[in-house]
């Protein structure tokens, strides 16, 4: 599966990437931007979006996703560190969205993926 991630700590990725690569998936791009990751969306066609809600520019990572889906509908799992309901909540995510608590485990990240497939089927 081919995967862009959408992230500003290069330790955040690091880590994603080897995950990724333990789990079977490729990486195929970087976005450290809303407008970027919707550039690379459209231009690569990701099977997936790995995305953190808190991104640089002035769109964040829900606008983006939101327009990812809007123009490409393709899957996308929230990253964040503010984990608790009441934080998520706040961030206008919708209701069946998948969302890790960075930094994310690998079992974490492997159940999250098999669900975003699996609703996209």
């Amino acid at each position: 599966m081919d995967i862009l991630i959408v992230e500003n700590d290069s330790s955040i990725i690091s880590d994603l990437k080897l995950i990724l690569g333990n789990l079977g998936h490729s990486l195929v791009a970087v976005a450290s931007s809303g407008d970027e990751a919707v550039k690379k969306a459209g231009d690569l066609n990701p099977d997936l979006i790995l995305i953190d809600i808190k991104i640089k520019g002035e769109m964040s990572g829900v606008e983006a996703a939101g327009k990812i889906n809007d123009l490409y509908k393709i899957p996308v799992i929230f990253l964040t560190i503010f984990i608790k309901n009441c934080l998520i909540k706040s961030f206008g995510l919708p209701e069946d969205a998948i969302v890790l608590s960075k930094p994310v485990k690998q079992e974490h990240l492997e159940y999250g993926i098999s669900r975003a497939v699996s609703e996209k089927k």
